[in-house]
């Protein structure tokens, strides 16, 4: 049975692009993705989303691309990597993802192993980092960038992805279904994706997932989490990551509003602005909070940090008590009552004030107590696994 935002769907192909491309149609929201240039934020409804995705799998096609193909991306978080990623996939080609903090040696490798007959790149910064790299794997036959400025003049591979889209609206006068019949050829067993380890103890390993990986787990997390097609989202990690990948199809297969961060230094003020509903993260970004947190707290000073420091202990006895599934008494329930009201709404309102829920991956237990905390209901720490354990889990589905 499927959750309920996804009724229906097991009448439809059980493929990434199919469940992607049911929900843009579906809910067709004005904001189902948005991205901010400067300082305005641009909102693309449904339909908008999946012409364009098909205007660019159109145009790959017209390049050569096909069943199979190995197409690499270098990107931030931006919508043109949910383009081309799901472009890709409804080619029946693969998505080989790239850490835009890669080392250059280990880029070089994965685009040599992997066997890349194309290669995705944001801009500038992405290109004066992995040039070197790039440049030496001559298999690749098209660099395509995001950013028209960011072509290089000495490269003759290099174009836009305005132009591979030129070059769609050609193909299509000549094959206007190619994109179609390769949707409805597309096996759940068919490969999805290369996504290759971190290569701290050596070469990358790339492990290698298929539709029916991804989509097992977009209808198993789908009944695990309270998702509704109402909330919005704000997506931090990188989309190279498979926690974060993931994530996006299961919020955007339930109708979720996707909100892109590209760098961390802007997630503080894309949290006001976006006021998510849902948010993942790691680790990591928990450790940065805390500390954030830590440092106002103790540095207040007096009778302020005394408050914050007996916030803390309140905060992590009460949740302790519930996750325990224990009997909360009634004075710590009133101690909880008071340090929500005067401490933790105000951290709250620092991560935007409406957030139900986060997603997150292992997390000690004072992290799963400031994600409560931060949450204004539930939260579901360790209930996905990040990093090597998803993509373990994805595999073994």
């Amino acid at each position: 049975m499927m959750a309920n935002n996804l009724a229906g769907f097991e009448n439809i192909p059980q493929t990434i692009p199919h469940f992607c491309f049911e929900s843009f149609r579906r809910h067709n929201k004005s904001d189902a993705l948005a991205y901010k240039i400067e300082s305005t934020w641009n909102y693309i409804n449904g339909e908008a989303v999946i012409e364009r995705i098909k205007r660019i799998a159109m145009g790959l096609a017209a390049l050569g691309v096909k069943e199979g193909d190995r197409v690499a991306i270098i990107s931030e978080n931006r919508p043109e990597w949910s383009f081309v990623d799901l472009a890709i996939l409804s080619l029946r080609a693969v998505n080989v993802p790239i850490y835009t903090t890669q080392a250059v040696e280990q880029i070089r490798f994965i685009l040599e192993n992997s066997g890349a007959k194309m290669l995705f790149i944001s801009g500038k910064k992405i290109w004066k980092h992995a040039e070197n790299a790039i440049r030496s794997v001559e298999r690749i036959e098209k660099l395509v960038f995001f950013d028209a400025d960011g072509r290089p003049d000495d490269d003759s591979r290099a174009i836009t992805l305005a132009e591979v889209e030129k070059a769609g609206d050609e193909h299509r006068k000549i094959d206007a279904d190619v994109v179609e019949r390769s949707l409805a050829a597309i096996e759940t067993t068919d490969l999805a994706t290369i996504i290759y380890t971190s290569g701290t103890t050596g070469e990358p390993k790339g492990v290698m997932l298929s539709h029916e990986n991804f989509v097992s787990n977009i209808v198993a997390i789908s009944k695990g989490l309270p998702i509704r097609s109402t909330d919005r989202s704000l997506a931090v990690l990188p989309l190279s990551h498979i926690f974060e990948r993931t994530v996006f199809y299961v919020l955007c297969a339930n109708g979720v509003s996707i909100h892109y961060c590209a760098a961390f230094d802007q997630i503080a003020s894309h949290l006001q602005e976006v006021k998510p509903t849902i948010m993942t993260a790691v680790p990591r970004l928990f450790e940065q909070v805390y500390h954030k947190i830590v440092k106002k707290g103790k540095s207040a000073g007096g009778w302020k940090t005394k408050l914050f420091d007996w916030a803390l202990i309140v905060g992590q006895e009460y949740w302790a008590v519930k996750d325990n599934h224990g009997r909360v008494s009634p004075s710590l329930a009133a101690k909880h009552a008071l340090a929500n009201r005067l401490v933790f709404s105000k951290w709250r309102d620092g991560v935007g004030g409406h957030l139900r829920f986060f997603v997150s991956g292992r997390s000690s237990a004072f992290e799963k107590t400031l994600i409560r905390i931060l949450g204004r209901r539930h939260s579901y720490p360790a209930r996905l696994r990040h990093d090597r354990g998803l993509r373990d889990l994805c595999q073994s589905s």
